[in-house]
């Protein structure tokens, strides 16, 4: 599997020239590898009881949302995971590519979290931080 980019330095030819090739000639489109997480059966109940209990929040307070800590985090890799924001796999057909990742790999995590008015962090979270920066 390589990149448009690859293939362009390889032919010493533009990305765009590659891109048509890949797409109108070969009949190839870019996908995305995708990490996932498993939903198994036993968690649509919780989900939607979830998503029943914040409706009814906000039927008696409307500006419920804009008072959550809303929070997300991303996991660095330090053994060479590929970064899927920017991976793009060529091929006729979707085929659904997952990058399996080992349980306890060597990462970094950083954490943020924002409300409506200001936001929390960044912070970077791990004992690996001093190795990294």
């Amino acid at each position: 599997m390589c990149s448009g980019l690859g293939i362009s330095r390889t032919l010493d030819r533009s990305v765009g020239t590659v891109r048509k090739i890949l797409r109108n000639t070969l009949q190839c489109y870019p996908f995305i590898i995708t990490h996932v997480q498993e939903l198994v059966p036993a968690d649509l109940p919780k989900r939607k009881a979830f998503a029943l209990q914040f409706l009814a929040r906000m039927e008696v307070d409307n500006a419920c949302p804009w008072n959550i800590l809303w929070t997300d985090e991303d996991h660095f890799h330090l053994q060479g995971s590929v970064n899927t924001q920017n991976c793009r796999i060529w091929a006729g057909e979707n085929q659904f590519q997952m990058q399996p990742l080992s349980l306890h790999s060597q990462k970094i995590t950083v954490w943020c979290g924002f409300m409506a008015a200001f936001i929390v962090g960044p912070f970077i979270l791990g004992r690996l931080v001093h190795r990294v920066l």
